[in-house]
């Protein structure tokens, strides 16, 4: 097995995504790419590979039904969003129809964006996404006044998934056979990763959990290209890199602003994918036409960039409960516990 990392830093009980019991937190915030979409990109004119909102996606989710989740049903985001007592992820951001909605959590991630604003055209980019949270900030404001709107949004949880479609953009640009432009671009992705942070704690977020940089070299999509079926060592070497220098860097970020606390977690895993064509099922998209597994729950995979839900599950429970070994410097459980 190879590996998955990821970078870990009740108003109205009836709404998509409300406490089924006390919650840990106020709400959740979620930000980045398709490993957390629940769903925004099914309101953009977007290329098909940007989408989940049709078959064989969500095979497994109550229903069978195609929510825009890049997987056979739950994600990550929505697991540990069960961790801490919601039902499942907050609703995405588009789909928003009033103030109280927003009350229990918002989704801003968008399938195919990254830390750059030039990665992912058409998709809502991370800049986007933290503006339109700057919009949800001032109408919980006005709602409910100043104070209380941000002592809402400092016990609040912010999830981020982001950085993995920023370096894939970079290595079919370029090749990524050059070690000191590669350093360089990894220095200025962490530089703007940063700055995007700045601007959440700047608009109330004090508790973050970052997945960043996976081992993104071995996704069935790049080893069904692969003569020998390996792994893409340039890219893999990437994501460390990536992971090398955005760690020191939020343990600094966190230690210059006041209240700022964070969850790093690392999983690892590799399998063929569930659902799609060709070698290791990653040489096409999972759609109605393609075929797909029985045994899901078996596969780290579910098409040939995304996992299955059952691998989010236990990227969840590592990513609440894991040791200081696995969860640094502390895990989910922890950061929402802390004062």
């Amino acid at each position: 097995m190879a590996l998955l990392m990821f970078f870990a830093i009740t108003f109205t009980p009836m709404l998509h995504g409300a406490p089924r019991v006390t919650a840990c937190v106020p709400a959740i915030y979620v930000f980045g790419d398709s490993l957390a979409d629940v769903g925004n990109n099914n309101h953009l004119e977007v290329a098909e590979i940007n989408k989940a909102n049709f078959p064989h996606n969500g095979v497994d989710f109550p229903d069978r039904v195609s929510t825009g989740r890049f997987s056979n049903g739950y994600n990550g985001i929505d697991f540990i969003a069960k961790k801490l007592g919601f039902e499942r992820s907050p609703p995405p951001y588009l789909s928003l129809t009033n103030v109280t909605q927003m009350l229990i959590g918002v989704n801003f991630a968008s399938g195919g964006s990254g830390v750059l604003d030039t990665t992912g055209p058409g998709t809502i980019t991370f800049s986007a996404q933290i503006a339109y949270f700057g919009n949800v900030s001032r109408a919980l404001a006005e709602q409910m006044g100043d104070e209380l709107a941000k002592t809402r949004l400092s016990e609040s949880l912010f999830l981020i998934s982001t950085a993995n479609n920023d370096m894939f953009a970079y290595y079919y640009a370029t090749g990524a056979k050059n070690t000191t432009s590669n350093d360089h671009f990894i220095s200025s992705l962490v530089d703007k990763f940063e700055n995007h942070l700045q601007s959440l704690y700047q608009l109330g977020g004090r508790r973050f959990w970052i997945a960043g940089a996976g081992k993104i070299g071995c996704i069935p999509f790049l080893r069904s290209r692969s003569t020998s079926g390996g792994c893409v060592e340039e890219l893999n070497e990437m994501a460390r890199r990536f992971n090398e220098v955005a760690m020191p860097r939020l343990n600094q970020l966190s230690l210059q602003l006041e209240g700022m606390k964070y969850s790093y977690v690392r999983f690892k895993e590799l399998t063929s994918a569930c659902c799609g064509g060709g070698k290791y099922n990653g040489a096409s998209q999972c759609t109605l036409n393609a075929s797909y597994c029985s045994n899901r729950d078996e596969h780290y995979f579910w098409d040939w960039f995304h996992p299955t839900q059952a691998a989010y599950k236990l990227v969840a429970q590592v990513a609440y409960n894991g040791t200081k070994g696995i969860s640094t410097p502390v895990n989910i459980k922890q950061l929402v516990q802390s004062q």
